[in-house]
């Protein structure tokens, strides 16, 4: 879900509250200057309304190379302030929303599952990443070697996967030092804190047939209470891990006149993790062809251009994204919202595959986000 997910609007239905920018909840907001210490702010801040922990990942088997692409994000939702930060559960109104998705390119398949809980059904430790949501669960841990993640999920009763992520390149702080701005309000802004390179082991099991799969994981974290901008109808956002090691990040906010909200960002990491960043502007992201779902009657913009300032050189990057399957649509089941979610590949401008991705595409069933939250 990028840097935050259309299955937040699930909030809308808590009327204590609102979201959007302009509404100055009360809850702590993103603010500059403060230092991440870490490894507590990968546990839960529960005196932000809003939190999400998104892996997306590119995988094959061991055998038979069969090509998949996978989602697992957890949610923490607060209704009320709470009054113990220590004891984000205690006398709180936290809710836990969960979504896992996986793309069988071979069998050409895409099933996703959503799950709404409350404690004890589900949970999120503070000072450390711990996480459980029924039988799923996102757990950091230490060893010899240094970090690494277990994750634990399944999709409906058809798929279940057991996966160990270790970071190939340090955590990236996005905007300033973390503190990223998503629009012109002071509010609307998050900590954004990313792995943009996860070496992926593990197994997954489809029917009664159990692969060994192997591949490469995103991981954003990031933690609001309030990010939209009252102009703002929609988002377009992007992970790419290009073949030279090179990543990019990249969301574009989408105002009422249809054009790229100025707080837009386009963002490249090096092979040995340096930052650069700069505005994304609309003609650096460019629509090439649309996709209508049969089933909800939305269309999307699934194959995009991408015309991109390459760091450390006075020349651009002419690239296209290539969805691996078309109907990635992820229709929400419990928050009744329905946005684009998908694996893609990257092309350059002599048609060679230069890099893997994931893109999400919210607000295109033509209702205005920060109607729909407050």
């Amino acid at each position: 879900m990028g840097w935050i997910t259309p299955l937040l609007l699930l909030i809308s239905s808590i009327p204590e509250r609102t979201l959007s920018a302009e509404s100055a909840p009360a809850f702590m907001v993103a603010t500059p200057g403060k230092q991440l210490v870490f490894p507590s702010d990968h546990g839960s801040h529960p005196d932000f309304r809003i939190e999400w922990w998104y892996i997306t990942g590119h995988l094959r088997t061991k055998q038979e190379a069969r090509r998949l692409g996978y989602q697992a994000t957890f949610f923490r939702i607060a209704q009320q302030m709470a009054q113990t930060p220590s004891k984000p559960d205690s006398k709180t109104s936290q809710w836990y929303l969960a979504h896992m998705a996986l793309l069988d390119l071979n069998e050409k398949r895409f099933i996703h599952q959503e799950r709404l809980h409350r404690p004890p059904m589900a949970s999120a430790a503070i000072q450390d990443m711990d996480l459980r949501h029924g039988n799923w669960s996102l757990k950091r841990h230490e060893d010899s070697v240094g970090e690494h993640f277990e994750l634990v999920g399944s999709v409906l009763a058809e798929a279940l996967f057991k996966l160990t992520l270790r970071p190939t390149k340090p955590l990236t702080l996005f905007g300033d030092n973390g503190y990223s701005r998503k629009g012109s309000q002071e509010q609307a802004a998050s900590y954004y804190m990313t792995y943009t390179r996860l070496e992926t082991e593990g197994s997954l099991q489809l029917g009664d047939k159990v692969w060994q799969v192997s591949g490469q994981s995103w991981m954003d974290h990031e933690v609001s209470s309030s990010q939209l901008g009252k102009n703002q109808v929609g988002w377009d956002w992007i992970s790419i891990r290009f073949n030279d090691g090179y990543d990019v990040m990249a969301y574009r906010m989408r105002t009422l006149d249809g054009e790229a909200d100025p707080a837009s960002t386009l963002a490249w990491v090096d092979p040995e993790g340096q930052l650069s960043q700069q505005p994304l502007s609309d003609a650096m992201w460019q629509p090439l062809e649309y996709w209508k779902s049969p089933d909800t009657g939305i269309t999307y913009p699934i194959k995009i251009a991408l015309n991109l300032p390459l760091p450390h050189s006075p020349e651009r990057g002419h690239f296209r994204v290539i969805p691996l399957y078309s109907a990635q649509e992820m229709k929400g089941r419990i928050s009744g919202i329905t946005y684009w979610e998908g694996a893609c590949e990257v092309l350059n401008a002599d048609n060679q595959v230069v890099g893997e991705a994931y893109m999400e595409l919210a607000g295109y069933d033509g209702r205005k986000l920060t109607d729909t939250l407050n």
